[in-house]
């Protein structure tokens, strides 16, 4: 299906879903998601949607029509970047804006699968450093 809006969506393989430092972030977009699933609720300012890992805060039937959704209740939106690893979501994007990312870890040390023994997962994309952050 083609949406009126421009949609990327990147792909992490093995995201590290428990990274305390990623917290904030989980959190960008979070209000749309209830104003499109709770409120359902027409907001025609909203012009630009992102979303990290929005599979942390929707159910299957929610991903499946995420974009939908955004179309429906966000009339004026013109684009939506959405980082994920749910196959849900994948499934529903278009051809073509799709995009694997991959960390520094996992191009120097390749996808895990899966072991008793281990670590399953890689350094986040995300793409924020946050050593350089100062909390006052």
């Amino acid at each position: 299906m083609a949406y009126k809006f421009k949609l990327k969506v990147l792909i992490q393989r093995r995201p590290h879903m428990r990274d305390d430092n990623l917290e904030y972030v989980f959190m960008i977009g979070t209000s749309v998601l209830r104003q499109i699933f709770d409120d359902e609720r027409i907001d025609p300012t909203v012009k630009k949607v992102v979303l990290y890992f929005p599979e942390r805060y929707m159910n299957i039937v929610e991903e499946r029509c995420l974009f939908d959704r955004l179309e429906y209740f966000c009339p004026n939106l013109e684009s939506v970047e959405i980082m994920t690893q749910s196959v849900y979501i994948i499934q529903c994007t278009p051809k073509g804006s799709c995009l694997i990312v991959q960390s520094p870890d996992e191009q120097e040390n390749g996808i895990t699968e899966s072991s008793t023994k281990g670590r399953l997962w890689r350094d986040n994309a995300h793409g924020y450093d946050f050593s350089k952050l100062t909390v006052v």
